[in-house]
């Protein structure tokens, strides 16, 4: 990421607007949670998301049930 992502992901974090939600220990990548203060923080922002999280939802539902097989690692 630029330096001007990481600054607005930073503030974001620091105002309560998205939360840390896990880091890959191989990537070094880190996953975010929105809050619902992302809303009155960056409103803009939170309804790109939304509407992103909509269009996918609805790409799922037209796409129907599948079938999963699920392991569980012990």
């Amino acid at each position: 990421m630029d330096a001007k992502t990481d600054a607005l992901i930073e503030h974001l974090v620091l105002q309560g607007g998205i939360e840390i939600a896990d880091i890959n220990l191989e990537t070094g990548e880190t996953y975010y949670n929105i809050t619902d203060k992302l809303k009155e923080i960056y409103p803009e922002l939170y309804q790109d998301l939304e509407d992103q999280f909509k269009h996918h939802l609805f790409v799922l539902n037209k796409i129907g049930p599948k079938s999963m097989t699920w392991r569980i690692r012990n």
